[in-house]
């Protein structure tokens, strides 16, 4: 079981980047065989139907939808904007969405976020749930959520609790 986390943060100091971090440390301890992928693999110019028709879908992407197809499991840890979805994730779900093959299609995907707000960006990962289910994904129905996040926070986050959440849809 190969497991690819993704990350929609590209702040040198982003919360969602230590979790993604962080439960990559739990897939590495239990013995699950898993890619760490930075945020800058979701670099690409905003989806627009002009542009993909004069240049097709940028390389960054095609390389991004192969690694979703070879990948039994997807972990997304994104951000929440504006109580909703970060634009490097939905753009990259967007341009993806555009590939042969709809490397999306059946996959399975476990969210997460972490926010110093006492939601812990449940409020974006609702909608990006919403976002994925229209590119044919199953979300496993358990978020992990670090509200009122700091280091020490997700540094902190229950092994146990990070194993359950990354065994979803087994």
């Amino acid at each position: 079981m190969t497991i690819l986390f993704i990350g929609g943060s590209r702040r040198k100091e982003s919360l969602n980047a230590k979790l993604k971090h962080r439960v990559a440390e739990i897939a590495e301890k239990s013995g699950m065989d898993y890619k760490v992928l930075d945020a800058d693999a979701l670099d690409a110019p905003i989806y627009e139907g002009d542009f993909e028709e004069e240049h097709g879908v940028p390389d960054a992407m095609k390389a991004l939808g192969a690694e979703i197809k070879a990948a039994d499991k997807i972990v997304l840890i994104s951000p929440e904007y504006n109580s909703s979805v970060s634009p490097l994730i939905k753009n990259a779900i967007d341009w993806v969405s555009r590939l042969e093959g709809a490397p999306w299609t059946n996959k399975t995907v476990l969210l997460g976020a972490a926010s110093p707000g006492g939601l812990g960006g449940m409020r974006g990962l609702m909608h990006l749930r919403d976002v994925l289910g229209n590119v044919q994904v199953w979300t496993a129905p358990i978020f992990v959520s670090c509200p009122n996040a700091t280091d020490e926070a997700i540094a902190g986050l229950d092994e146990e609790m990070l194993r359950s959440f990354l065994q979803q849809g087994d």
